[in-house]
């Protein structure tokens, strides 16, 4: 709903009414000066895991012990250690059977 506007004389109310309004300036560049936006590529995200965690991921892979002992460069029996994987000492009277 549109309210008049009271007091002011014509002349008032013309010289509003002419007021221009700002433009904004546009400036023209050639071209060849003209940059493309580069591609930006998102950042990697890198995950370094334990030995604990890389050795049970890689025996859950199907694995087997050697391999994963040469694959992190670490021995086998560290490798049996995060696994779990005791080795059960050899008797004497085991081997004289």
């Amino acid at each position: 709903m549109a309210t008049p506007i009271t007091g002011g004389t014509a002349f008032d109310f013309g010289a509003a009414a002419q007021a221009t309004t700002a433009q904004p300036q546009t400036t023209t560049t050639p071209a060849a000066s003209v940059q493309q936006p580069t591609r930006v590529e998102p950042a990697g995200y890198t995950v370094k895991l334990s030995d604990d965690a890389q050795v049970r991921l890689l025996n859950a892979q199907g694995q087997t012990v050697p391999q994963i002992a040469i694959m992190t460069d670490l021995s086998t029996q560290a490798v049996n250690g995060y696994l779990g994987i005791t080795q059960t000492p050899v008797t004497a009277a085991a081997s004289n059977k």
